[in-house]
């Protein structure tokens, strides 16, 4: 196949064999030479990014205002990286504004291009009249312009796309079903192919008020997936077993029996296993509530002891709860008839307790100690659920057995 001089920005898709400069003793290197290892390395990257990669942008570069100026746009883009769809990087090196014309219309849509711009201009000997001019640049920075359109990109890849629909089958085994989805890969690989240069990176409409936004509605930019992002897709998808695909799910249908005596059984079969949940769940709550109120004696106790020495009111509040408590035992007979009440009781007394444990205890276990009464407060006056209570009391006895002391407190007259 003849070889384009401009392979590199050649707007065909078709490929070329990769050619390399060769190296020998005595070889003379001229700059045809120098050229040739360039654009050996350049092709072969832009050419596996271009089929494998795709175009779009991998990260960054987003418009991040887009203002009026003069007879201007002033477009400001944030840092990334795009590949144009000849397979080139193109840098955003730090955040940049560029300028554009203001389009006739109210619309416009950008896109960024790869460019070169020489520098280090050096100056160059001349050989026997050689060359052209007495300086040269030294060096080429590889950049981007910023150009825009008045219309929308054209659609990607719309008659390319993997259909997927009716592939799958019980009938087909693992790789049965491998080789269909290859087929169906193979079809789509040549439609894919995008040499456009440009890179289209966002669209914007003006406003009464003179003020460009993004616009709604406006095609998604093409982005560039890594291969990171791709398998943790991939590894959710195939973790996920609660009907990942969204699949309608319809119950199989009920065996009702006709017989009206085989009905009657069954429901007085379903009453009765009614019953004894209800009964079961009444035992479990009783057992927890009764629980929590022998928890409470237990922890109030040993802290009436440990205030003994420090504060004598505080350490009455601590007795009064544990009597207190030790009345509503037997007084737990049915489900939240009493206990609630009881909670709620007892919050006055847990309140004055910290007001007598602040000059005594630590700021930070008695902000523990407060915080856990005050969730407890909003338990009860919110009626939350029994568990969300008896949680919320655990709390309150273990914030009191984890009370800090301070050292040299003198005990109350």
């Amino acid at each position: 196949m003849p070889r384009d001089d401009n392979y590199s920005d050649s707007d065909t898709p078709e490929l070329s064999q990769f050619q390399k400069n060769r190296y020998f003793k005595g070889k003379l290197m001229t700059p045809r030479d120098m050229e040739a290892e360039q654009t050996y390395h350049a092709e072969r990257l832009h050419t596996l990014n271009r089929l494998l990669n795709g175009k779009g942008v991998v990260r960054g570069i987003d418009v991040q205002s887009v203002t009026e100026s003069g007879d201007g746009l002033d477009v400001t883009l944030t840092p990334g990286l795009a590949l144009d769809g000849h397979g080139r990087p193109v840098v955003v090196e730090q955040v940049t504004t560029k300028s554009v014309p203001i389009p006739a219309e109210d619309e416009i849509y950008l896109y960024i291009e790869f460019t070169e711009a020489a520098m280090e201009t050096i100056p160059v000997p001349d050989t026997e009249g050689a060359v052209d001019d007495d300086t040269a640049p030294n060096r080429a920075v590889e950049s981007f312009a910023l150009t825009y359109r008045e219309t929308p990109p054209d659609p990607e890849r719309t008659d390319g796309d993997i259909e997927i629909s009716g592939l799958q089958s019980d009938s087909l085994d693992p790789q049965a079903l491998r080789e269909r989805l290859l087929e169906r890969y193979r079809q789509y690989r040549p439609a894919r192919a995008d040499t456009g240069g440009a890179v289209y990176i966002g669209a914007f409409e003006s406003t009464p008020d003179g003020s460009w936004v993004p616009m709604e509605g406006a095609p998604p930019r093409p982005v560039v997936f890594d291969s990171e992002f791709l398998f943790d897709v991939l590894v959710e998808h195939l973790a996920d077993a609660d009907n990942p695909h969204q699949t309608p799910v319809t119950k199989e249908p009920m065996d009702v029996p006709e017989d009206v005596d085989e009905i009657l059984n069954a429901i007085e079969g379903l009453e009765a296993k009614v019953e004894t949940l209800q009964a079961d769940r009444q035992s479990l709550s009783r057992y927890v509530m009764r629980k929590t109120v022998k928890d409470r004696i237990r922890f109030f106790d040993g802290l009436a002891d440990e205030l003994e020495a420090r504060s004598g009111e505080a350490s009455r509040l601590a007795r009064e709860i544990v009597e207190k408590s030790e009345g509503e035992l037997d007084g737990i007979r049915t489900e939240r008839a009493v206990y609630e009440p009881e909670l709620d009781g007892l919050l006055d007394q847990l309140v004055e307790l910290g007001d007598h444990l602040e000059p005594i205890t630590t700021e930070e276990s008695l902000e523990n100690y407060l915080r856990s009464v005050s969730n407890l407060q909003a338990a009860v006056e919110e009626d939350r659920s029994l568990l969300d209570q008896v949680d919320a009391h655990d709390e309150v006895c273990e914030a009191a057995d984890s009370l800090d002391f301070l050292l040299e407190v003198v005990p109350d007259e």
